[in-house]
């Protein structure tokens, strides 16, 4: 398991109002987000750690199932204008508490308050598990308006359902929001986010979602330039929308570099789509299923990408994997039916996309996927009959369907329509293997090069969670090593500094005047040893002069312990065992004379 990762639990919500659950929300919410920044930490994605709300699971059993070396738990009591949060982090290995406190502010301090626990919370991972950069900030102010903070939550909390009604509900508060506080960033940006959902649900049409969405993304810009989610908003709109490959992957990059991590629905459809790059595609699903192995929708997303690159064996399981958290995920019941189609297994699709049907009343495209599977089976006629007598809000739906029946008069009409319409799904015309019986006619030539497709190099490579990225900017050359590793000796010979129970790797930088970030690269390179080790091990002597003492023969060796620095007495007794192979009792009977 990955020493450095962590999951932050949902926290609970001790306030007097049950409805103050959004705001105990929220707050993790944001912890996650913070801690999500920091190279070389692997941070569970929100869904998979809010799998755990109101459960009382062993947190033993939830690094199992997170696959986490360590979780967050916290509670919160608002009232007013006045909060108080207390946090743990747990070690999920043995349910060892690494560190706890309780915070006590105001809600003005809110931002303050999340920064101070983020960067906390990852000094306590770094000192435990090893080097990692820290910035020195890791949450920025939002609003200077707690109230339109306050709605911002609610909002957001809507958000993240994505049913229809929350999405409707979230719009209205965030508009709200914007009107207390017409300069928050943030707030705009999640408008025209949340236009892409009201499109995506038919409430508007996609040109007005569009936008609707463009609008308000670049009001954001207009505020602050780097804001996030304003950019990622504004590559969907190029990309799905525009159709303007090198400004799609553009603000994309520029979201990534503000501090959005994979998104994956749009990297992958950009990877599938525009580069043709399959195996880059499902590398970076399988990232992000790692980070988010309990949510329904990761597994149904790697099934999408395997689909998508024609790979149908390989799409089943992971839809499969979708089914088995939740059983009624009619998408994933749909794609499942479309898998079993390709693969020939006829009778078994049928009965799949029939429990689709029955859990959406056949509602949405799950009657287009009974007809591909129709005709994959040779059931062309009546396919036929019903796609004339059907209507649709996409022509790229009938479209690929009769390209599959290889008939590419009906096929063009649709795409032309598509065409004039800015289908969204005019995007896969590049390389998705649903149009290859009609990609050599003239009619969907002159199409595509309406749509203005170029040669792309690949975005990225391939992705790895299992390297460790350590900037250049804590390396120090061999002169500045040699002084600082001496000012750190010279520091660690004073009883005062090592016996300190407060002593921290950003308390120990100060003394030394060295940034913490430089330091903890030259305990962990230099030295070979993360913090809390490399601490431990002065204390462990100074503990082993004390016993040795007869003037502390009275003192029990665990007060001898406290005495030396350590503040548990099962952390004092393992990493005793650990340097000396024996226990302290043994040791002192051995060298005590």
């Amino acid at each position: 398991m990955n020493q450095r990762s962590i999951a932050v639990l949902p926290f609970d919500n001790l306030s007097p109002d049950p409805e103050n659950e959004y705001f105990s929300d929220g707050m993790a919410e944001e912890i996650i987000y913070a801690l999500s920044k920091i190279n070389g930490l692997k941070v569970i994605a929100r869904t998979s750690s809010f799998a755990f709300k109101g459960q009382k699971e062993d947190v033993r059993i939830i690094g199992n199932k997170l696959g986490v070396a360590t979780v967050i738990e916290g509670s919160i009591r608002k009232s007013g204008d006045r909060v108080r949060i207390a946090v743990q982090l747990i070690r999920t290995d043995n349910g060892f508490q690494i560190w706890s406190e309780t915070f006590d502010r105001t809600l003005k301090d809110i931002f303050e308050l999340q920064d101070e626990i983020s960067i906390l919370v990852a000094d306590r991972m770094r000192e435990n598990f090893g080097h990692m950069e820290i910035r020195d900030s890791l949450v920025s102010t939002k609003t200077s308006n707690p109230e339109a903070y306050d709605l911002f939550l609610k909002a957001s909390h809507h958000f993240k359902r994505k049913d229809l009604v929350d999405v409707k509900e979230a719009l209205v508060l965030f508009t709200r929001a914007t009107e207390l506080d017409p300069n928050f960033t943030e707030a705009y940006a999640y408008i025209g986010e949340t236009y892409l959902h009201h499109a995506g649900f038919n409430l508007i049409s996609a040109k007005e979602g569009f936008q609707k969405s463009r609008e308000y993304a670049q009001k954001a810009l207009a505020i602050h330039p780097n804001d996030m989610r304003a950019h990622k908003v504004m590559a969907y709109v190029h990309l799905f929308h525009d159709w303007n490959w090198e400004a799609a992957i553009q603000s994309y990059n520029e979201a990534v570099a503000a501090g959005l991590s994979n998104e994956i629905d749009f990297i992958t459809n950009y990877y599938i789509f525009i580069q043709k790059d399959y195996d880059l595609a499902i590398a970076v699903a399988k990232e992000n299923q790692s980070r988010d192995p309990l949510h329904i929708i990761s597994y149904w997303w790697l099934g999408l990408c395997y689909y998508l690159s024609g790979r149908f064996e390989d799409a089943l399981p992971a839809f499969e994997e979708s089914l088995r958290i939740e059983p009624n995920f009619s998408e994933a019941l749909r794609w499942k039916g479309l898998v079993l189609g390709y693969l020939g297994r006829f009778e078994e699709a049928f009965e799949t996309l029939d429990k689709a049907i029955a859990l959406t009343n056949g509602e949405g495209l799950v009657k287009l996927d009974v007809m591909t599977v129709k005709v994959l089976s040779g059931e062309i006629d009546g396919v036929l009959e019903e796609l004339e007598n059907s209507h649709y809000i996409d022509p790229c739906d009938p479209a690929a369907l009769y390209s599959l029946m290889n008939r590419p008069d009906e096929a063009i009409h649709f795409l032309q329509k598509g065409l004039e319409e800015k289908s969204s799904m005019m995007v896969s015309l590049k390389y998705w293997w649903v149009w290859d019986n009609i990609r050599e006619d003239e009619r969907f030539q002159e199409i595509y090069r309406q749509m203005n497709f170029q040669d792309h190099k690949a975005h990225r490579q391939h992705p790895s969670n299992q390297q460790l990225v350590i900037t250049q900017s804590s390396q120090m050359g061999e002169e500045e090593c040699a002084h600082f590793l001496q000012s750190l000796r010279e520091n660690m010979t004073l009883e005062e500094v090592v016996t300190d129970t407060n002593l921290t790797l950003r308390s120990l930088a100060e003394q030394i005047a060295l940034h913490p970030n430089k330091l903890s690269w030259l305990i962990n390179m230099k030295l070979g040893q993360n913090f809390n080790d490399f601490v431990n091990s002065h204390r462990l002597k100074v503990f082993q002069t004390k016993a040795l003492e007869t003037k502390n023969a009275h003192i029990t060796l665990l007060g001898l312990a406290y005495e030396s620095g350590f503040t548990s007495k099962s952390v004092f007794n393992e990493f005793f065992k650990k340097s000396t192979g024996l226990t302290p009792k043994a040791w002192v009977k051995t060298h005590r004379n």
